[in-house]
């Protein structure tokens, strides 16, 4: 995924799955209980686990073995002050 596929996927995200990439970015990886629990309760996203399905699909996260990881890809766009989320 190239820098610039990237910074398309992420303009074209609804604000709900801005605000659960967001999550992944500060907590990096989070057990799918609690991620699905922290979401509905915490951060009012109505159905977490078919957003974050969604946001697998596009590779912007990763699915672990009982997680969910922000993927490395987004994490070095981060790190390099690049990518810049608001709701």
């Amino acid at each position: 995924m190239t820098n610039e596929h990237l910074a398309t996927l992420i303009r074209m995200l609804t604000p709900g799955e801005r605000r659960v990439l967001k999550y992944f970015i500060t907590y990096r990886s989070v057990g799918e209980l609690l991620a699905v629990r922290e979401l509905r309760g915490l951060y009012g996203v109505k159905e977490p686990l078919k957003v974050i399905n969604r946001l697998v699909e596009l590779g912007l996260l990763e699915r672990g073995i009982g997680c969910y990881n922000v993927s490395r890809k987004v994490m070095d766009y981060v790190k390099r002050g690049v990518l810049r989320l608001e709701d």
